[in-house]
Order: C-alpha cells, then structure tokens, then sequence
C-alpha cells in the first residue's frame, strides 16, 4: 500500500511590503539641504561682507601714496583678501562647472562665459598680493623710515636681494593671471565698467610681469655682490642712428649697492680724436657705408651704434674703448637718449643745475639739452665741445643727487611706469656681459637684440642720418606697408616711406651734406640743413626684391664729390634678415617718398587647426617716437577673415576682402591676420 504524502512548503512565508515614509525622508533631505545651502550663504556672505571692508581698507592705505602705507596693515589687508576669496571660491565650487554655459542670462551672461578666466585672475591675483607684500615688506618699511635717501640706497639693494625668492612666487602667480587674461576673448561684451577695469588692468600687467622678472637680475646689476662697471652712452636722437641716434657722450658708471661710486662724461668727438690721433693703428676701417657716403677712414666710438642690434652695437662700442684703455673693467652697456632724460625727470621731480641755477622739467629737458649744445658767440669749437661734456656732467651729477640724497620723494609707480615705457620703446637699453643676466634682458626685449622672424613677417624701416648734422628734429616720416596674399601662400610687399622736412626752404642756402663748424655755427643752424639718409630696411630672410626708387644727388654737395644714382642693394647684414639700402636726400620744405615691392618667403603664412595664419612683427627704430604706420593685407580669391589682433593700440577695419590697420608705432608691434579658405565650401 502506497501511502501518500502531502508535500510541504519549504519556501518562507511572503511577507507584504510596507510603503517607505517617502515625504519624511524627502523632508529630511530638503532639510539637510537648506542646513547645507544656508551654512554655505553664511560663510559666502561673511567673506563678501569681508572683502567689501577690505576695499575700504585698501583705499584708505592708497590715499598716502605706496611709501606711506603701513607694511603691517597691507600685510594683513592681502592676507584677509586671500582667505576670503578662498572661502568664496571653496563653497562655491559646485557651480563652477554650469557658469560658462549660462550665457543666454540677461546682462550677466558673458561675464558668466568667462567664469573660469575670472576666477582664476582673482584666484592667482590674490596669491600674488601675497607673496609680493610679504616679501616687500623690509623694502616698505625702509621707504618710510628718516634715512630713506642716499644712507639707505644699499640697504634697500640688499633688501631686494633677499626678497628674490618670494618674488620669484608672485612671479609664478602673476603669470596665471596674465594667461587667464589672455584666454577671455568676450571682453566686448562686459558691462562698460568693468572693461574699463580691464583696460587699467591690461596697462599694468605687462609692467607687473617685467618687474617681477627683472627683480631676479636686478639686485646683481646693481652691485649687490661688487662692483659693477658700465659703458654708459649717450644718443643725441637728432641725428638719427641705428641704435636711437649719434653718440655725443661717454661715461663710465661704476655702481655698489645702488651707491654711484663714480660717473665720469666725455665728449665722444674728444675722445676718438685724442685717441684717433695717438693710435690710429688700433682703428679698423669702417663698415662699407660710412667710407663710401661720409668718407670715414676709421671705425669710431661715435659711429659704434651703426647696427640696429644692440647687443652687437654694444659689443662694439665694448671693444673701441678697450682697443685704448684695456685696463678697464667693463660689465655691461647703458644706451640712453633725450627722450630718456625727459622720462627720467617726469619720474623723479625737476632737477636744479647748481652750477647755473636752471632748473631742468620734464616739459624743458631735450630744449635744454638742445641750448646746452649751442655754440655760444666767440666760443672755439674745442670751447663748444668742452661745453657740451660739461653740461652732460652736471646734469649726470644733479639728477644723481636728487636720487641718493632725496630717494623717498621720487614716486615709485611713476618710476616705474617711466623707466618701463623708455625699455619698451627702447629710449633705454641695456646689454650684459654676465649671460644670465642679458638672457633675463633679452626675454624682456630690453636689449635691444634683432628678434629672429622665423614663421612670420617681419619689418624694421631704419634710417641712418649721414648728413653731419642735427636734421630729424625737423624730419616727419611715416611708413605705408601693404602686404597681398596669394593662394598659393606666397605674398607681395610694397612699401612706401615718406619723409617731410618741416623747415621752410631757404634761398640762397644751398643743400650740402658737409658742414663746416669754422664759424661757429648754433645747434639750430646745425639742423636746419638738408637731411641725407642711408636707408635700411630689414625683412625676412629670403625676401626677393622686385623694384624700388632710384634716387639722385649731384655730386657736387656730397662729401664723396661723386653723383649718386645707385638702384637699391640687397645685403644680408645679419644671418635672419634680408635688407635692402638706400640712399636719398629730403631738402628743407621738400617732401621725398622711396618705395620697394618684394616678395615674401611663403612661411610668412602659416596654416594652423585648419586656418592660416599671417603676422607681421613691425619693429620700431630706437630713437624714434611715434612714426604713424599704415598697413594693409590683402587675403587670398576666396578666403574669408576671422580674426584680427595688434599687440598694440590699433585702429583696425575691414575694407572687402582688404583688413587695415592705423597706429603709431611707439614700441614693437606684432599685427595678426587670421583667415580660411571657403573655396570649397
């Protein structure tokens, strides 16, 4: 018998679910996050209200100039500033990531775009406030203590010095915030306020970023571990040369601590014939030019600048002096000029001339210099010359002591503005034999040097008076550039340079480029004369030319006897560059135009990401203030323009398929033409 058995159920009983308490649960999670948001909003809004007391802080600090702010107060202003704005930062980090594609809100939207560029100017702003005030703090205190003159110029040197390091920080911060500068490109589009902040910022930023890197080299320029030598030049910009202009003056500079030790002038035409006369067989012959144009047989001190590459000027002028003083110990070359001294004087108050009274303005300086180079009535041209290294002297001398004896009067944002405009528009320049040094001075592009225009265009326009006398303080020139671009990526150039003598013509004054100085003839009679020019123009190596003017001089008012009728010469002077010469005469009230058409080396346009690229480097001459420039490219059958840039304040439109730019060109400037091919499109 079978017996059946009922299965059983191993399987455990179901149990129902029961509903979670969503609404409580969801209550919770609101709660925690308004606990979350709103401990947020307190810490948000107690940084705000913080660096809104700062702001006044910080004005109430500036009302006395930077030398009378207290180093303790700023200390602790930048301090809270940073903590504050980490804070901001910190909890407002969460939304970083959605503010750049906010654009479409009203007003805030393209400040919102630019969020992460912002943040991190103010992020690497603050940081640099940081390392730059703690590490300047010994140097501000200095500044305003009783000896802040001539006592206390080493002191301040070797503050300097020690400074370095955290300098070198604010250094790397304050790069971040110029890169974060360079990445917003929307600026147009914010409120008119806040680019007019921008544009004081813009002012100031490459002024921050080269006094944080010299800072590095500057303490050793100045002697802080010995005595530093310098051959220091003085360029009379009326007489245009290719480093700025003649060389009227030496001196020998010798500098410890800051302390001037010496500082001794000579006239530079006393100086190469007294030492023409007694070791002539030291001279070299001059370069090709000044022997064929000025009949010169010897390579002089005041011919030295006759390259427009500093550095190799520099080198020169080094060896002329050595060739007769070989005992002397020189560590580097200080070019200044006219325009320099006017700077220099706006930046440290109006300077009095014991010996005379005059009191020197930056309004009056170059006339001053101008009347001082005058020869007085019965004076004998060695009087006169020995007038002239007089009056550099004590000028040198007064200017110096106004420094040393009243250094806490001189304001050092001027200073600083002045002496990093003369750098910039190279009325100051500066070549070191030490080689870290003159790399520092040469990534600055405070030396002066040729810059290799590899991958670009490049155009330096530089004249070389030749005519014995002071005319380019009567002589306008401005310069015409337009450049065609093919599409098979080769580009024409013509360029045009006018010239215009403002001296009315005089009758019965005939042109001559000699001058004679037996009847003692005034400094304004010295540039009332005809302007005779030996004409560089530096482009690109490989640069073919196509045509340029032929000028004619008659024979019988060049120094030469022989008539000029001499088509234009290509040279290569320097390894990078091709360079065409000529030569021309602008006689007063007259008015001269020279032109060159040549054809660029096809990497002057350079594809990129599917664009292509065209930039032009224009080179301003040293000595020069200004020259308006005008410069047109035309693009390619079928491209269409993106992008245009001056590195430099510039007026720029577009004419068709023709971009055009206007400037006046007071330092170097690189123009960018960024455009595509839509042929195929």
């Amino acid at each position: 018998m079978t017996t059946k058995i009922d299965s059983v159920d191993t399987k455990p009983p179901r149990v129902s679910a029961r509903p979670l308490p969503w609404k409580p649960v969801l209550l919770l999670i609101g709660l925690a996050l308004l606990l979350w948001l709103g401990v947020k909003g307190w810490r948000m809004g107690r940084a705000i209200n913080s660096l809104l007391a700062q702001r006044e802080t910080a004005e109430l600090l500036m009302t006395n100039g930077l030398t009378n702010i207290d180093p303790d107060q700023a200390e602790d202003l930048v301090l809270t500033v940073r903590r504050d704005f980490v804070v901001l930062r910190d909890e407002t980090a969460f939304v970083h990531p959605l503010l750049p594609h906010l654009g479409w809100v009203p007003q805030a939207g393209p400040l919102l775009v630019s969020s992460p560029q912002l943040l991190e100017m103010a992020d690497a702003g603050t940081e640099t406030a940081v390392h730059a005030v703690t590490a300047l703090k010994p140097i501000l205190l200095l500044l305003q203590s009783d000896q802040a003159g001539a006592a206390s110029l080493p002191q301040l040197v070797h503050a300097l010095d020690e400074a370095r390091p955290g300098l070198a920080q604010a250094s790397q911060s304050f790069d971040r915030v110029a890169h974060a500068r360079a990445d917003i490109q929307n600026l147009d589009q914010f409120p008119q306020q806040i680019q007019s902040l921008f544009a004081l910022a813009d002012a100031w930023l490459p002024i921050g970023q080269d006094s944080l890197t010299v800072v590095q080299i500057l303490p050793d320029i100045l002697g802080v571990n010995g005595r530093r030598h310098y051959l220091l030049l003085a360029q009379n910009e009326d007489e245009i040369r290719a480093t700025g202009g003649f060389i009227s003056g030496l001196g020998l500079l010798t500098v410890e601590d800051g302390d001037i030790h010496e500082l001794t002038f000579q006239d530079a035409s006393t100086f190469d014939n007294v030492n023409l006369r007694d070791n002539s067989a030291l001279y070299n012959f001059p370069p090709k030019p000044l022997y064929e144009l000025m009949k010169l047989d010897y390579f002089l001190m005041r011919d030295a600048n006759y390259w427009p590459d500093f550095p190799y000027s520099a080198q020169a002028a080094i060896d002329l002096y050595l060739k007769v003083a070989p005992e002397t110990q020189i560590d580097g070359v200080i070019a200044i000029d006219q325009e320099f001294m006017s700077l220099l004087v706006a930046a440290t108050g109006p300077v009095t001339i014991p010996q005379t009274g005059q009191t020197i303005t930056a309004q009056n300086t170059v006339e001053s210099f101008r009347s001082a180079f005058n020869i007085q009535e019965g004076q004998t041209v060695a009087e006169w010359i020995g007038n002239r290294k007089a009056f550099l002297t004590t000028f040198a001398s007064a200017i110096l002591t106004k420094v040393q004896s009243d250094f806490g009067s001189v304001d050092p944002i001027v200073f600083t503005q002045n002496i990093h405009a003369a750098l910039a528009s190279r009325h100051l320049q500066l070549y070191m034999l030490d080689a870290n040094e003159q790399a520092t001075l040469d990534a600055l592009n405070w030396d002066g040097r040729l810059e290799d225009p590899s991958e670009q265009d490049f155009l330096l326009v530089l004249d070389t008076n030749m005519g014995f006398n002071k005319t380019n303080m009567h002589v306008a020139r401005s310069i015409t550039y337009d450049v065609t671009l093919a599409a098979t990526g080769t580009a024409v150039a013509d360029l045009t340079i006018s010239y215009t003598h403002t001296t009315p013509a005089a009758d019965g004054l005939p042109c001559e480029q000699g001058i004679s100085y037996v009847n003692a003839p005034t400094y304004e009679e010295i540039a009332d004369r005809c302007y005779f020019n030996f004409l560089r123009v530096y482009t690109p190596l490989g640069t073919a030319l196509q045509d340029a003017t032929t000028h004619f001089i008659p024979g019988d008012i060049l120094v030469s006897t022989v008539p000029w009728n001499q088509p234009a010469e290509t040279i290569n002077e320097f390894a990078n560059f091709t360079t065409f010469t000529n030569f021309m005469m602008v006689p007063r009230g007259d008015s001269l135009t020279t032109s060159f058409t040549y054809e660029l080396p096809t990497r002057v346009v350079r594809a990129e990401n599917g664009r292509n690229i065209y930039q032009v480097w224009l080179r301003q001459q040293a000595g020069t203030v200004g020259d308006p420039v005008s410069v047109s490219v035309t693009l390619p059958p079928g491209a269409a323009l993106v992008k245009t840039s001056a590195s430099q304040e510039a007026q720029i439109n577009q004419s068709g398929s023709t971009v055009n730019f206007q400037l006046d060109l007071h330092e170097d400037t690189l123009l960018t033409v960024i455009f595509e091919d839509t042929a195929d499109e």
